[in-house]
């Protein structure tokens, strides 16, 4: 070192040296502490970003547990719907069986139940049918044993009982004015007895006096006669069976009669009147049972066909049912 070194070493460049020396260590100390602000910044900087990235993390984590249990919801709830569909179709389609079952039970029994009453209205009119012509076979019969008999003449014997007895019968023409029958056929003629009885009382020789009308007959629309020599009463009152006023009330009341029943020929046609009266009663009731048969036959073909038609759109509409209950179940699926 020159002296002039050593005197340029003053005491104020020590004093610079050490003001550069301050300030350079100032400097020093700023830069450390900007360099570990900076890092602490840095570090800071990262441990946000590390932070945030684990935020979004376990809110991505959240969002995805969310929408898995939001699916597995959804899933469950497409489940149970498919299940109550296909339970409703099942229950439906149970119905619509059981409906059907119903309907063939009841029509099958609608049709025994028809099938039976036309059995019966069929032998209903056999029975009616077999009756007129047991009828009518009883009409011919009787027809031929009133042409094959002849009628009763005077001294002829009559069976009456197990007695018997000779007859005497009076015959009054018919037309007589004094005492003949105007409807000769419509009432049974009477016979007197010769027989000594002593339980009955003695017919009187000549008939109870007549008079133009009783007062107690019935039948007012011809003129009162009695029914024929020795009876006690008109037409009127045997049909009304009260006492005729036309006999006198000493009269007895019967007298020992013996009846000839339907062998005369005004009987005979009286009977067979009456006779053809029921035949073609019971034709025209015939009639009428086979119109109404015929009306009845009719009405079940109607009702059948009607049940028929009924039943091919019932099995329309259940195939319609079915059909959609298909079609809701593949949409079902396909969901």
């Amino acid at each position: 070192m020159s002296p002039n070194d050593s005197r340029s070493n003053s005491p104020s460049d020590e004093e610079e040296k050490a003001e550069l020396l301050l300030i350079q260590k100032k400097k020093e100390e700023r830069e450390e502490r900007a360099r570990r602000e900076a890092e602490q910044r840095k570090a800071e900087e990262e441990a946000e970003a590390a932070a945030e990235a684990r935020l979004a993390e376990i809110r991505r984590k959240k969002e995805e547990k969310k929408r898995e249990a939001e699916e597995k919801k959804r899933k469950e709830e497409l489940e149970r719907r498919k299940a109550e569909e296909e339970a409703k179709a099942a229950e439906a389609a149970k119905k619509m069986a059981e409906e059907a079952k119903r309907n063939e039970e009841r029509r099958k029994a609608e049709e025994a139940s028809k099938a039976a009453e036309a059995a019966s209205m069929k032998a209903e009119m056999e029975r009616r049918l077999n009756t007129a012509a047991l009828v009518r076979a009883q009409l011919e019969k009787k027809k031929k044993e009133i042409q094959v008999q002849s009628p009763v003449s005077e001294g002829s014997t009559v069976v009456a009982g197990k007695k018997r007895k000779r007859v005497t019968m009076v015959v009054v023409p018919s037309g007589d004015p004094e005492g003949g029958d105007p409807n000769p056929g419509d009432d049974d003629d009477y016979i007197e007895s010769d027989t000594d009885d002593d339980e009955d009382p003695e017919v009187p020789p000549t008939s109870p006096p007549k008079q133009s009308r009783c007062s107690r007959c019935i039948l007012k629309a011809y003129k009162c006669e009695l029914v024929g020599p020795g009876s006690a009463s008109c037409k009127g009152c045997r049909k009304a069976k009260v006492r005729c006023s036309l006999v006198p009330d000493d009269y007895p009341r019967r007298s020992k009669r013996v009846k000839v029943e339907s062998l005369v020929a005004s009987t005979s046609s009286q009977v067979i009147d009456d006779l053809r009266t029921n035949i073609r009663d019971l034709n025209t009731r015939i009639n009428l049972q086979e119109e109404m048969l015929r009306y009845l036959i009719l009405r079940v073909r109607k009702l059948e066909e009607a049940n028929r038609e009924e039943d091919e759109e019932e099995e329309e509409s259940e195939e319609d049912r079915v059909k959609q209950t298909g079609d809701r179940k593949g949409k079902g699926r396909k969901e």
